[in-house]
């Protein structure tokens, strides 16, 4: 049984993958734009304060080996009303994955030119076979992600030995660091901070991992670390070829195109662009299904969610997760909108769960003692401290950016999160069977 487990090299492969996607392909230039050569250095101190928004989920993995991943975390530490709006909370967040399908539809366009007019039936074919690849289970997943994850590298490799040889250009090279000053590297790092979530994904395959309370938070630090490294030599590159005041018009292609042979070029697209989003859908989809098996089987969400097949798959919560991506593509509109909304709730939840987490070795003291990560309690104190204020730096800058439509939205989520949360608790069908292991005490 354990061959069909995901290894440690899966769990970096599936991390990896879940970073490096749209976001640092969409949003590299407009970070640049922000603040010109020092892109490299906001990347690297985006990926460190996304590093810290995950401590949490870091240290619980590494106590407690659940199988409902982080909203089972959520569980363990939030009073029950909190934790129903988690569960749906993971239901609404799967809306962006249709952006995956559409982006990759639009990359194989512009390589195939006489695919443009079929971008949406080649967008649905393309998440409905990732959802096919996810439902034979973990063991196929990994081989085609691995496969995916090593060809993201060799291109990605590529580009910057390229961009390196090549070296920057006169005019950019004379520019200097921190072009528009402190506000403008901090608005930078708060942006590709975006560009940087997905390694936390990998604390939702607890289920599916071998030796999971040791490998999954060596997994996540590892590909927190290999992704810091990617992108700082990937805005090194960016930042030394494309003059500050032309970022906004640019793209990573354009920057390829320039520092890159066209067969390299073309396995840029392929193996870097194609590949990266590939493996980000791939990876929300095998991370996404388990809190939302979990939040069924408490009781938050239809018990139907939590139907497996004969192979162990959530075909239900699958089903649901198709559907959610999929309506987008049809109809050729996005709801990012709509994932944007649960900003506020998510944020109000997550300042409550950090505040709690103080207690967690206190109330654990046996699982506190055994856990893989060891270190003093005040470090984990400071750490804890740490994330608040990495929370609070995202979180303002993400405010900062709202309409007033998406401040509405967010009130109005809020209150419907709430709600329906309490209306769940009052019904009597919650029972908060993910995490009965651990409140009994017979489990890890």
């Amino acid at each position: 049984m354990s061959q069909n487990k995901l290894k440690l090299f899966d769990l970096v492969s599936i991390g990896v993958g879940s970073i490096i996607g749209a976001g640092i392909f969409s949003m590299l230039m407009m970070g640049l734009s922000m603040t010109g050569r020092s892109i490299a250095l906001a990347l690297a101190f985006a990926m460190l304060v996304v590093f810290l928004q995950g401590i949490k989920s870091l240290f619980l993995s590494s106590m407690f080996a659940l199988e409902g991943g982080m909203y089972a975390q959520q569980a363990l530490i939030l009073p029950p009303i909190f934790t129903g709006t988690t569960a749906i909370t993971y239901v609404v967040s799967n809306m962006s994955m249709s952006v995956f399908g559409i982006s990759i539809a639009q990359y194989l366009s512009q390589l195939i030119p006489a695919l443009a007019p079929y971008q949406t039936p080649l967008g649905i074919l393309i998440v409905t076979l990732a959802f096919l690849l996810t439902y034979k289970g973990a063991g196929a997943l990994a081989k085609v992600q691995n496969l995916m994850a090593v060809c993201m590298y060799v291109a990605l490799a590529l580009f910057v030995f390229f961009g390196l040889k090549q070296g920057g250009t006169a005019e950019v090279m004379a520019a200097p660091y921190f072009a528009a000053g402190p506000m403008g590297f901090l608005m930078a790092t708060a942006i590709m901070s975006f560009a940087c979530n997905g390694g936390v994904n990998i604390m939702n395959l607890a289920g599916s991992a071998e030796n999971p309370r040791r490998n999954i938070p060596l997994a996540f630090l590892l590909a927190e670390v290999i992704c810091t490294v990617i992108y700082f030599l990937l805005g090194h590159v960016a930042g030394s070829v494309v003059p500050m005041g032309e970022a906004a018009t640019s793209t990573m292609g354009t920057v390829a195109q320039q520092v890159m042979p066209h067969g390299f070029y073309v396995f840029f697209v392929v193996g870097g662009a194609i590949f990266a989003l590939a493996t980000s859908l791939l990876g929300g989809l095998a991370s996404m299904s388990a809190p939302i098996v979990a939040g069924a089987e408490d009781g938050w969400l239809p018990a139907v969610l939590a139907k497996r097949g004969k192979n162990g798959s959530p075909y239900a919560a699958l089903l649901l997760m198709y559907a959610i991506t999929v309506i987008p593509v049809i109809g050729k509109f996005s709801l990012d909108s709509i994932v944007s909304f649960i900003l506020v709730p998510g944020m109000f939840v997550n300042v409550v769960s950090l505040i709690l987490c103080f207690k967690i070795p206190k109330k654990f003291p046996k699982e506190w003692d055994n856990c893989a990560l060891k270190c003093p309690y005040w470090f984990y104190c400071l750490l804890i401290v740490l994330s608040m204020a990495a929370s609070l730096i995202t979180a303002i800058f993400s405010m900062m950016s709202q309409t007033m439509a998406g401040i509405i939205g967010n009130i109005a989520m809020t209150v419907f999160l709430f709600g329906f949360s309490y209306w769940r608790l009052k019904s009597g069908k919650v029972e908060l069977k993910s995490i009965q292991s651990v409140t009994r005490g017979d489990g890890e």
